[in-house]
């Protein structure tokens, strides 16, 4: 039995060896002004799941339960530091560098830096609003099994 659905063309088939394959990301150079620049590239899909977890925050709510929330703040560095790299697309920051990062640049530079990141990585305000569905949904999801967790 054959089942082909959607169009064949000119595109390749993408075999178990292809997906599994290391694809190249896109790095960009991104102009700071200064006479100064830096790359920034694609990030893995790890990267990126990694990343959305600098976003959130576990605590313990006032039952005592396992609890998440959004942390928004210092966003672009967070994206930044997950994002900046050298030209051979090595990441040149650690996750833990945003904090001095974000107080440490001007909003204006890390605004140049995340415009590029969050184009190529597919970044959108819908993501982040996603993103917070989720973590709503997981919550109410997980709130009858916190009892197993502990």
């Amino acid at each position: 039995m054959k089942r082909v659905i959607g169009k064949k063309g000119k595109q390749k088939f993408l075999d178990k060896n292809a997906l599994l394959s290391k694809e190249d990301l896109e790095i960009v150079e991104v102009d700071l002004g200064k006479d100064e620049f830096v790359h920034v590239r694609q990030m893995t899909g790890h990267e990126r799941d990694e990343f959305e977890k600098l976003l959130v925050r576990k605590f313990k709510n006032a039952k005592g339960k396992q609890d998440y929330e959004m942390k928004l703040e210092d966003f672009r560095a967070k994206l930044t530091v997950c994002t900046v790299c050298d030209a051979e697309g090595t990441l040149l920051l650690q996750p833990t560098d945003y904090p001095k990062l974000s107080t440490n640049m001007s909003a204006a530079r890390l605004e140049k830096i995340i415009n590029v990141a969050q184009r190529i990585n597919a970044i959108s305000e819908e993501d982040k609003e996603e993103l917070v569905k989720n973590l709503d949904a997981d919550q109410v999801g997980n709130s009858s099994s916190d009892s197993a967790e502990n």
